[in-house]
């Protein structure tokens, strides 16, 4: 995994929690959770040399999604 790529999934994911008002507590657990569907997005393609996919992707694609849509609408 480039580590350029995972920190700044990391940073847009925690930030994205913040201007969504994730509490500050949950934050963490949650970038762990979706950086790597962060990171798929930033890099617009799926290389899994570079970016190992969970198991679990659709399911954090759809957290991610709902994240995301809660923001848009306000809250």
């Amino acid at each position: 995994m480039n580590n350029a790529v995972e920190e700044r999934a990391r940073a847009q994911c925690a930030l994205d929690a913040q201007i969504y008002g994730v509490p500050e507590a949950q934050i963490p657990a949650l970038v762990e959770r979706l950086w790597p569907v962060v990171a798929r997005e930033m890099m617009g393609v799926l290389d899994p040399e570079t970016l190992p996919e969970p198991t679990d992707v659709a399911q954090r694609e759809a957290e991610y999604r709902q994240l995301k849509r809660h923001m848009s609408v306000g809250g």
